[in-house]
């Protein structure tokens, strides 16, 4: 029998199997849980697509359960999709863009662009809002090719 450590992050019972795979499991429904594969890279676990579809708990059940596992402590964030998150926290992380970029910069005159709209007015938007989204546009896009090629390296 192969020993399993179970961890609790967010809603996802994390589980790290013997061999160093780690899995993740969580509440989809009445009576059932659906879960999938892992893989760190880095300082973020990423958190793989659904694989399996099982009987498992009732939400308040699997909830109980969860919150009886320590915390997932391995990684400082995590990503079930496009998004990554502070694994204690659980928000989105502003260590990886926007929030810095915005914060770094002011809004001077320089930063606004002005366009006419369709009445007349005038639609201000900030250069530096988009520059932000952009960068973390590309470190979203990124991630997601890095996860999608690790993920096909891993389910061999």
């Amino acid at each position: 029998m192969t020993k399993e450590t179970f961890y609790r992050l967010g809603r996802y019972e994390i589980i790290e199997k013997e061999n160093g795979q780690v899995w993740w499991e969580s509440h989809s429904g009445f009576g059932s849980a659906k879960g999938g594969k892992c893989f760190v890279e880095g300082n973020i676990l990423f958190i793989g697509p659904s694989r399996t579809e099982k009987d498992g708990f009732l939400k308040r059940e699997f909830i109980e359960r969860l919150n009886q596992l320590p915390p997932w402590q391995k990684t400082k964030y995590y990503s079930p999709s496009h998004t990554i998150y502070n694994c204690k926290t659980g928000r989105v992380s502003p260590e990886l863009g926007a929030r810095k970029e915005l914060n770094k910069q002011n809004n001077s005159k320089s930063d606004i662009v002005s366009k006419e709209g369709v009445n007349g007015g005038t639609i201000s938007k900030s250069i530096v809002g988009t520059k932000a989204t952009t960068k973390v546009k590309k470190k979203i896009v990124w991630a997601w090719r890095l996860f999608k090629d690790l993920l096909g390296r891993y389910s061999h």
